[in-house]
């Protein structure tokens, strides 16, 4: 079984000012020449056993590659120590190493052997390679002739044929359309329950979240979160969207007065109403229901646009919208001042708990000129009553008619 330990890893790039400085540090063999640094992780140590997988996401920057070409042994790091036990076989760049020239079925042979596949294994996968990358008709048309979609796939499958006890993958669910990201993420199951690690990349926040019952956080190569999707997809998303000076926090409580919330906001308060009647925390499946969001400005704000998201319990995004989005006028709020959003909708989401997160920004979308992110700053649960169970994220009133025809 394999397993990975990670303990103080610390990786930097060296590089020139001017090409004086890279000559002069050719000439004296490094010793000289050499007057940047870039730290691309430091001091990061974490655990992985058998049958978890582990999602790695972050800012593009953040270290997320560099970490995956560490383990994969691609580059070595700068001090710290890795101990990794078992095979490896990391999806990092695919189709990286096909010959164009070559047809599909030559590129697969020739692969498979720097994959570590013996020739024997080689033949006997051959058919399932091409099987599962929808490829079974192109084995021998040339490579040149291949789509990059179709390349990816090609593969994909050949890297992913056989279980690898580590499995890194880098934004490798990319390739190909619904039906075959689908296929793969099943492959991935089936090597979690054999008992395979996955190391999975994305910035895909619900794959993520779907995928991996356990999340990474990376910010300027530094480890900042490691624990569950939900709270680590929060914290990502209060990275993107905090202001000068803010420090990145989360909220544990639905009392959203008795939170701080940052330079422009001095109060935020956040209800959920059926008619006239506020609600406790409680709604049930088809009910129409108002969400109001009433704020006191610490300072003005301008060009105000205000959203709000739904989370499932596992981080999986619902639904969201802003003023901006339902093509209301932006507000103007001056100091000192209190603003009131409403939003009506009717809850054709299934049962279960769910957590409502507010943003106050500029124009579209926060990351924009962000006044305000906040996660799970409402909780509240959803019930079904005299309506039939259904699977999914939405409920939505279906009505059956059966027929038997002549």
């Amino acid at each position: 079984m394999g397993s990975i330990k990670v303990s103080h890893l610390t990786k930097e790039y060296y590089g020139f000012s001017k090409p004086s400085k890279r000559i002069l540090a050719g000439l004296t063999f490094g010793y000289l020449g050499i007057d940047t640094r870039f730290t691309a992780l430091k001091d990061i140590s974490f655990e992985a056993v058998p049958g978890e997988a582990i999602g790695i996401i972050g800012r593009n920057g953040a270290g997320k590659s560099t970490l995956l070409k560490i383990l994969a042994g691609v580059t070595k790091e700068e001090s710290g120590t890795k101990v990794i036990k078992g095979s490896v076989r990391a999806l990092l760049e695919l189709s990286v190493g096909f010959n164009s020239e070559l047809s599909g079925e030559e590129n697969v042979y020739f692969n498979g052997l720097v994959w570590g596949y013996k020739p024997a294994q080689i033949s006997k996968l051959m058919d399932e390679v091409f099987d599962f990358a929808g490829l079974a008709d192109f084995r021998k048309v040339p490579l040149k002739n291949y789509s990059s979609g179709m390349a990816m796939r090609l593969g994909f499958s050949l890297a992913t044929a056989e279980r690898p006890e580590i499995l890194i993958v880098d934004e490798a669910l990319a390739v190909g359309d619904a039906s075959f990201q689908q296929k793969c993420l099943h492959r991935f199951e089936q090597f979690l329950k054999e008992g395979s690690i996955v190391l999975f990349v994305s910035h895909d926040l619900g794959l993520v979240s779907h995928f991996c019952k356990r999340i990474l956080l990376f910010e300027r190569g530094k480890l900042l979160f490691d624990g569950t999707p939900k709270e680590g997809i929060e914290s990502y998303m209060q990275i993107l969207a905090k202001t000068e000076g803010e420090v990145n926090s989360s909220l544990t409580t639905n009392s959203a007065q008795t939170s701080s919330f940052g330079d422009f906001i001095s109060s935020l308060d956040i209800s959920l109403s059926k008619g006239n009647v506020t609600l406790p925390h409680l709604t049930f499946v088809g009910d129409e229901i108002t969400l109001e969001i009433q704020f006191t400005a610490k300072q003005s704000m301008s060009q105000l646009t205000v959203g709000f998201h739904i989370d499932d319990e596992k981080g999986i995004r619902i639904f969201g919208t802003n003023t901006h989005l339902l093509q209301v006028p932006p507000m103007e709020v001056i100091e000192g001042k209190q603003g009131k959003v409403s939003f009506k909708f009717p809850v054709w989401f299934r049962e279960g708990k769910y957590s409502i997160g507010v943003a106050f920004h500029r124009g579209q979308s926060h990351t924009q000129g962000s006044y305000l992110w906040r996660e799970s700053l409402y909780n509240f649960e959803v019930e079904r009553v005299n309506l039939p169970h259904s699977v999914g994220l939405l409920f939505l009133p279906v009505n059956a008619i059966v027929q038997i025809l002549d």
